[in-house]
């Protein structure tokens, strides 16, 4: 075998390993809804908030239109001047006939600080299943019942969703929906479907108060940074299922920089380093297009730049075709450059959480250890 055609072998199993993720996270999108209970059990959904996230008010609205009999939102942040409370308050107002409190809790119980929020809010929560869902997402009317008939299933104890990057703007947020679409669905996609391993994303999770509280509750997760990995996997070692609804949420982005998107990958890069070593080592072969280029430029011939192009035309399509299988169209001319840039910085910054730690979350510092475990800094 030439020298030229073993720099192609990692951008050829690179490629084979996207195609893999295109097709999971294709067979989880098209999976047929679940069966509902025959008596839907009310539901509390805690909102965490931070700030005024992009379309704020209009996602709140999403969650107050759930075609869902019995809910009620526990909408809080931990700071009193926050904004994001005013237009909780004036949604809320919106929505008269359905229960909902907008609270503020500055109360540590752990070093996580939205396990601390969340922590405050359940104790104000009337049912007994919660649903843990960000400010930045909005959901379409039946969400919260899809995600209770899938619970109802026997042996289930968490369901998290698919979500989608949407309304991304500037170069950041053209690559943070990127991201979420391909790479990030596709790898939860292919962990549920193919590996049967919990792979859980905290923008939507529904379990029961007693499975949270016998893993030891918000106090207990909140030790950790990838808080929503770890509950996954408290709850498959007690034998409770977990499992990935494919009904897409919106996880709406707005305007980001390249400086943001940098910054919100290295920090789930440094989560998943710490989550598995094995499963991180693994991605850097995510970036075919990259492995390509290299090989050409080490090999400039007119044969290894064809196949380097081909690359990244391959990718490219699977890009463009998982985005618009989720109902996100960009022009296609656009994704041979956002593809080639989107896996150069993945694969510049992927050495990174070898070397550094530290991370910094809604503007307080951490350290993160084994399993993303929270230490002083």
């Amino acid at each position: 075998m030439t020298p030229a055609l073993l720099l192609m072998i990692p951008a050829v199993v690179g490629l084979l390993l996207s195609a893999a993720f295109w097709f999971y996270q294709r067979r989880l999108l098209a999976a047929p809804p679940p069966s509902e209970p025959a008596v839907l059990p009310p539901v509390t959904i805690l909102k965490p908030l931070k700030g005024l996230d992009e379309s704020l008010a209009d996602n709140l609205r999403s969650f107050f239109r759930q075609a869902y009999p019995n809910y009620e939102l526990i909408l809080g942040s931990p700071d009193a001047d926050d904004p994001a409370l005013e237009v909780a308050r004036a949604v809320a107002a919106e929505f008269s006939t359905i229960p909902s409190r907008v609270l503020v809790n500055a109360r540590t119980v752990c070093p996580n600080p939205k396990m601390n929020l969340l922590a405050g809010l359940a104790r104000e929560a009337r049912h007994d299943l919660f649903l843990i869902s960000d400010s930045n997402i909005a959901a379409d009317p039946g969400y919260l019942r899809d995600l209770v008939g899938h619970l109802h299933r026997p042996g289930v104890g968490l369901v998290s969703s698919l979500f989608r990057g949407t309304a991304g703007r500037g170069l950041g947020g053209a690559l943070e929906s990127l991201q979420l679409n391909t790479f990030v669905m596709g790898g939860v996609s292919a962990m549920h479907l193919l590996l049967g391993l919990p792979c859980v994303v905290g923008k939507s999770m529904l379990l029961s108060r007693g499975d949270l509280e016998a893993i030891g509750g918000f106090s207990h997760l909140g030790n950790h940074l990838a808080e929503d990995q770890v509950c996954g996997e408290e709850m498959a070692s007690r034998g409770r299922g977990v499992v990935v609804s494919g009904r897409l949420i919106d996880n709406v982005l707005g305007r980001r920089s390249l400086r943001q998107f940098l910054d919100r990958h290295l920090r789930w890069c440094r989560i998943r380093r710490r989550i598995s070593l094995a499963g991180y080592a693994g991605e850097f072969l995510m970036n075919p297009v990259v492995f390509a280029m290299a090989a050409a430029l080490a090999v400039p011939t007119g044969p290894m730049w064809i196949a380097a192009v081909g690359v990244l035309l391959a990718s490219s399509a699977m890009a463009a075709s998982a985005e618009r299988k989720v109902g996100v169209r960009r022009p296609l001319i656009l994704y041979p450059a956002l593809e080639l840039l989107r896996q150069l910085l993945a694969a510049g910054v992927w050495f990174v959480p070898f070397f550094s730690r530290t991370v910094s979350w809604r503007g307080i510092p951490l350290r993160i250890g084994s399993r993303t475990k929270l230490e002083p800094v």
